[in-house]
């Protein structure tokens, strides 16, 4: 059990919303959504330990993280009314809600169930593969851009792409690596028929890194789950198509 309170952000009041950023994101990442859902939801969104200026954790897991959420929660003093999770986000909320935290809905944005399968050849060349940057001794900065642009569809957007850059870019070495080894370690699939909250499984058309396929089969195991495609759109289609993120959000939490 950690006593790290996150950094973070928040805007706006109402019922609480909970944005959790990917791999190359931070507390920044979502200011598009929450500049838009901020007249009717108290909008916050945090900086995983090591990101922005969240202290880092000596031990990075997800069990960990799920206890850093839950101590934003105490901080806050609020009962989220829902988490949103993109990518390695929408890993922490699988597994704070596996481990007892409680909200009214969750939006499992450009995620997945596991990640390759632990223990994997595919796992370990993944990791293989990722880390040799930061072996060479680069950091984040040196190639955030090669790799925030193959995540767009399309890649004329660069606005966009800075904006990912930005957030990506400031990210410590040493971080990086943290989250990279605890990424290969992640497996909730035999956990998803346990989440019974309405459960939005957000993917996009042209997402490599978390294929479309794979969040409608999250959606066909959760038990009070749908499935939206945004189209036109890669693996960071909150800045990507923000307008169309953005209104799948709101649309989602509208429900009654």
């Amino acid at each position: 059990m950690t006593d790290h309170v996150p950094s973070h952000k928040s805007a706006g009041a109402g019922p609480a919303v909970l944005f959790l950023h990917g791999l190359g994101g931070n507390r920044h990442s979502f200011d598009l959504q929450m500049e838009a859902l901020a007249a009717e939801y108290q909008c916050t969104a945090w900086d995983v330990p090591g990101y922005g200026g969240s202290q880092p954790l000596q031990h990075l897991t997800f069990d960990a993280l799920a206890d850093c959420l839950d101590n934003l929660i105490d901080a806050l003093g609020v009962t989220p009314h829902a988490i949103v999770g993109h990518s390695l986000g929408g890993m922490v909320a699988q597994t704070w809600l596996r481990r007892g935290g409680r909200c009214s809905k969750v939006v499992l944005a450009q995620t997945s169930a596991r990640f390759g399968k632990p223990g994997s050849a595919w796992n370990e060349e993944f990791l293989t593969a990722r880390l040799q940057p930061i072996i060479s001794g680069q950091t984040p900065a040196d190639f955030a851009r090669t790799l925030i642009t193959g995540m767009f569809h399309d890649p004329e957007k660069r606005e966009a792409i800075e904006a990912g850059v930005a957030t990506m870019a400031p990210l410590p070495a040493d971080v990086y690596r943290q989250v990279i080894e605890c990424l290969v370690t992640f497996d909730e699939s035999s956990h998803l028929h346990n989440i019974t909250i309405p459960t939005l499984c957000l993917a996009a058309e042209f997402d490599r890194t978390a294929p479309p396929e794979g969040l409608e089969r999250m959606a066909a195991t959760i038990p009070d789950a749908r499935y939206e495609c945004l189209p036109g759109a890669g693996h960071l289609s909150y800045i990507e198509t923000p307008e169309a993120f953005t209104r799948a959000i709101q649309d989602f939490l509208a429900v009654t």
